[in-house]
């Protein structure tokens, strides 16, 4: 008989099996695998590979060397990590623009994804859809941020850029003046760091 007859494992994980043989005074057995996915010592010390695209189930058997007609199995199953992934990684908007974000979850049936923007400038809906704010006075960075459902630990990130139109005004708008007057105009430029006109 194996122990434990089952078990779930992370890739990389590895699992303990003991075998005990009855009925014979050589108790020793020879541990196998099948499929090859990921290794057995002689001592029973099971290793999952360290990374999987998609959920493995594994039998590992001991076999008697007393009487290998004899055996016992016992099922492992590893299952990959959760990873997110967000497309795209990278966007421009102007303001009151939007942008339709995707995330990708694999390691999981569950491929639900919460999403966030981080600072709170704009807003994204429960669809990845993201929406800039209708005023910005100069360029903004915003990291939309998807967390996976399943395991709350595994983010993944995109980057937005919003850059609003640049706009000049100039004061007064008006102005009369008379022969050798002079007037001051200002001018107040909008949408860009660089405010020089």
């Amino acid at each position: 008989s194996v122990s434990p007859s089952s078990v779930n494992l992370l890739a990389g994980g590895s699992q303990q099996f003991s075998a005990a043989v009855l009925g014979s005074a050589i108790t020793s057995v020879a541990w196998s695998v099948n499929p090859a996915v990921g290794t057995i010592s002689s001592g029973g010390l099971y290793a999952a590979p360290a990374m999987v695209s998609s959920q493995q189930t594994v039998t590992v058997t001991a076999t008697s060397v007393a009487d290998t007609s004899k055996k016992a199995t016992a099922s492992v199953t590893v299952v990959p990590p959760v990873q997110v992934t967000v497309s795209p990684s990278t966007a421009s908007l102007a303001p009151s623009g939007t942008q339709q974000f995707t995330a990708a979850v694999t390691g999981t049936t569950n491929t639900a994804v919460t999403w966030s923007v981080s600072p709170a400038v704009g807003t994204i809906s429960s669809g990845g859809l993201y929406t800039a704010p209708a005023t910005l006075n100069s360029p903004q960075t915003v990291t939309v941020t998807a967390t996976s459902a399943a395991d709350t630990s595994k983010t993944a990130t995109a980057s937005m850029t919003i850059v609003p139109s640049v706009q000049v005004t100039v004061s007064p708008s008006t102005a009369s003046l008379a022969p050798s007057g002079t007037q001051q105009f200002t001018a107040a430029v909008t949408g860009t760091t660089n405010t020089a006109v």
